[in-house]
């Protein structure tokens, strides 16, 4: 399964779908071939524009936004925000007025700085997803409406995987490489030390 596929496979018939940073469309193509519409928008023109030379589907609406500012109130219950960083992720969320039942996200990198902020915006983790594409790992996380505690280990390494086996292969990626980092550092790093703790405490209850 690849990122689209996985976006896809959380996504239900009856949803609003808006996909921001949608690149090809290649998830609204997907959601046309069973009759399900959806807005798909980027930042760029000449992505929109290159969309356009390709996709000719009354079920695709394509469109420039910058973020969300092009996408008006209940147009879309379910937004999608891959391929891109957790802190570009923050600041879209946090410079709209629009909310949302779901949002699917892969983000780049922090992990555990997009679960926590989400919270503070009243978006928590339902559930998570690790995909394996070109021999490199994604992390997807499905937040749904409302807020949780989360204690450190949930904040750092996820909480509700679908697929148990592939997140315990994820774990033994990553502990290889805080290890690998704790070798080359000459420096002692607290959350290097963390992080492999609870990565080995993980690795062995799984």
């Amino acid at each position: 399964m690849n990122r689209i596929e996985a976006i896809y496979s959380f996504i239900d018939l009856n949803d609003k779908v808006v996909d921001v940073g949608c690149d090809q469309a290649k998830l609204s193509l997907m959601l046309s071939k069973r009759n399900q519409h959806s807005i798909a928008c980027d930042i760029s023109i000449n992505v929109i524009n290159k969309a356009k030379e390709n996709i000719n589907s009354p079920l695709i609406d394509l469109r420039v936004s910058n973020g969300l500012e092009n996408i008006k109130y209940k147009e879309a219950d379910t937004l999608v925000l891959s391929g891109m960083g957790t802190y570009t992720i923050i600041d879209i969320l946090k410079n709209t007025n629009l909310r949302f039942k779901k949002i699917i996200t892969i983000s780049n990198n922090y992990h555990d700085t997009l679960r926590e902020k989400l919270n503070e915006l009243n978006y928590k983790v339902e559930e998570e997803l690790i995909i394996k594409e070109n021999n490199k790992y994604y992390n997807l996380i499905l937040f749904t409406e409302g807020n949780r505690e989360y204690s450190e280990e949930e904040l750092l390494l996820g909480l509700n995987h679908k697929d148990k086996s592939l997140y315990n292969e994820y774990l033994k990626y990553l502990l290889k490489k805080y290890n690998d980092i704790k070798k080359l550092s000459k420096n002692k790093n607290s959350k290097i030390d963390k992080m492999i703790y609870l990565l080995n405490s993980k690795i062995v209850s799984n």
